[in-house]
C-alpha cells in the first residue's frame, strides 16, 4: 500500500508541481495573493495538466497531503465574494479533482479509506457582513449533497476563517 504522496511524486515531475500555498493562491487576471504562506504544497492544477495534456478536467488549485494524520486538503481559491462564484464552477472542480484524485489513488494502489478527504472553497469576505457564525458554518455554492459521498467534510468560508484555522492545523502564522 503506497502513500498518497509518494503517488503524487511519483506521478508528476516533483519539483515541478510542488510550490507554496501562496502561489497557489495566486489570482493572475488580478495579480493578488488571497494567502502568504511558503508552506510547501502540490499545485493540484500543474499535477493535472502533466496527467491530461490535451484536455485538462476542472480542478482544484492546491493539494496539501498530511501523511502523519491522514488528512488531504483539496482547497479552490476564489478572489470574489460568495455572491459572484459560479455554483456549477465550483461543483465541477469538486467532482472533476475528486475523480483525478481517485483515479491516481487506484492505479498507485493508494488506500483512500485511510484518508480523510476535505474540500475547502476559500473566498474573499461578502461586503457589509456582521460575521453571522451560524451562516459561517453552513456549507456554501450548492455543496452539500457531496459531503460524505465526495469528500469527509467540505469548508466554504472566506480568507479570513480560512487564516485562523491555517495557523490552528499548520501552526503556522503566515497565509
Amino acid at each position: 500500500m503506497a502513500e498518497l504522496s509518494y503517488a503524487l511524486q511519483k506521478k508528476t515531475d516533483y519539483s515541478e508541481c510542488k510550490v507554496s500555498l501562496k502561489e497557489t493562491s495566486k489570482d493572475s487576471e488580478n495579480n493578488e495573493y488571497l494567502c502568504q504562506s511558503s508552506m510547501e504544497v502540490y499545485d493540484f492544477d500543474c499535477i493535472v495538466k502533466k496527467l491530461y495534456p490535451q484536455k485538462q478536467p476542472s480542478s482544484y488549485d492546491s493539494l496539501i497531503v498530511d501523511e502523519n494524520r491522514k488528512i488531504v486538503y483539496c482547497i479552490e481559491f476564489k478572489n470574489q465574494i460568495p455572491s459572484q462564484i459560479n455554483n456549477a464552477n465550483i461543483k465541477k472542480k469538486l467532482t472533476n479533482g475528486k475523480e483525478v484524485l481517485d483515479n491516481i489513488c487506484s492505479t498507485e494502489n493508494v488506500q483512500k479509506k485511510d484518508y480523510k478527504f476535505i474540500y475547502c472553497v476559500v473566498h474573499k469576505p461578502a461586503q457589509n457582513r456582521y460575521g453571522n457564525p451560524l451562516v459561517d458554518r453552513e456549507i456554501k455554492f450548492e455543496l452539500k449533497s457531496y459531503k460524505d459521498t465526495y469528500f469527509d467534510k467540505i469548508v466554504t468560508n472566506d480568507i479570513n476563517f480560512f487564516k485562523n484555522e491555517f495557523r490552528k492545523e499548520f501552526k503556522e502564522e503566515n497565509c
